[in-house]
């Protein structure tokens, strides 16, 4: 709901009466409101999504006004808004434009995403905008393709996909996440975001080649008979109080919960999920300990911080993750040890010169 009203609030100056229409959807997202959906809620919604819609939001491409692309990729499905400005130099919507990506686009890298939602603009727009002879301005949240076009170390398909912008007169500018709203807002769609593990393109993200069936590996050294960290992880997610009272907050769709943002949090089976993840709770001991059972286990011999986290972020997930696990590895005894260390080695002292009188 929150996404819906910032999408709806950059239009607020050609409806009229708009903070009067949205006051009871407004309430909704407030700190110490319930969230009741009732069926007035309804009828603002439906008036607003008809507005959005109508003649004094939407007008026709024309090729002699300023162009403005705006572009966004989340996750499943790469989003665009294309907008000129009007005599009166206002911003105008001309149209939008939705994609899902394929099963092999979804793996890609988050910098090649981006760069495939500017690719299927242009694609997608190409008779418009090929006929513009003026400068047309695309936003985007990746800084790193500002460069893009200057950019002389791009891989094989990067460098195909550049050579189909070569014929357009366009330049990337950089825009945060917060002032992108509008295709922000369309990204973060509900049906939009894979919520389920059977979902079929999350299937082909991981691939597990030996299962536990077809391996059995002996302990290195006699442990107790203690539960597995798996199983004291989602102990803790399902007692522990101010775990529930984080569930009860994601249930109820709010944005925030004390310092935590509650974006790409779900709850399901009464267990809390980040995006596929399991949730660990804010407990140092609990996290330490998982972080000890992947980083000290004899087999793989003290990872570094980058694949230590790698392997951890396949299942699970904490706020200031990658904090807590370079803490624990720069204080490893084992891993500072056998470090190399790169600083010069200081020379023997010499005694000084003494002047005989």
């Amino acid at each position: 709901m929150q996404f819906f009203i910032d999408f709806c609030n950059f239009y607020r100056r050609f409806i009229k009466n708009f903070s009067k229409i949205v006051h009871f959807l407004i309430q909704l997202t407030q700190k110490e409101m319930i969230f009741e959906w009732d069926q007035a809620c309804q009828t603002i919604f439906d008036h607003m999504k008809k507005r959005m819609t109508e003649a004094s939001i939407l007008c026709h491409f024309d090729q002699n006004k300023k162009t403005i692309l705006e572009t966004d990729s989340f996750n499943y499905v790469n989003d665009d808004i294309l907008s000129q400005y009007n005599d009166e130099e206002t911003l105008h919507s001309m149209i939008y434009y939705s994609k899902n990506l394929s099963l092999a686009e979804c793996n890609y890298k988050i910098y090649d995403k981006k760069l495939l939602a500017i690719i299927h603009v242009f694609k997608h727009w190409w008779s418009e905008l090929k006929l513009t002879e003026l400068l047309i301005k695309m936003f985007t949240d990746h800084q790193a393709l500002t460069s893009l076009m200057n950019d002389k170390k791009l891989s094989r398909h990067q460098m195909r996909w550049v050579q189909k912008l070569v014929d357009f007169n366009f330049k990337i500018m950089y825009r945060s996440d917060k002032q992108n709203i509008k295709v922000d807002a369309l990204t973060r769609q509900v049906n939009s975001v894979s919520r389920s593990f059977k979902n079929e393109q999350c299937c082909y993200q991981q691939t597990t080649i030996l299962t536990l069936n077809r391996m059995k590996i002996a302990d290195l050294e006699e442990k107790e008979n203690d539960e597995s960290i798996y199983q004291l992880i989602l102990k803790a997610n399902k007692i522990n109080e101010n775990c529930i009272l984080l569930r009860e907050v994601v249930l109820k769709d709010e944005a925030q919960y004390e310092d935590t943002k509650l974006r790409n949090y779900w709850v399901q089976n009464k267990i809390l999920y980040w995006d596929d993840l399991l949730w660990v709770f804010f407990d140092k001991h609990l996290q330490m300990k998982l972080i000890r059972e992947v980083h000290d286990q004899f087999s793989i011999d003290h990872l570094e911080i980058l694949r230590t986290m790698k392997i951890i972020r396949r299942y699970y997930y904490w706020s200031s993750m990658q904090k807590t696990i370079n803490q624990y590895i720069w204080n490893c005894y084992i891993c500072q040890r056998s470090k190399t260390s790169w600083d010069k080695f200081n020379e023997l002292l010499h005694s000084l010169f003494i002047l005989e009188q």
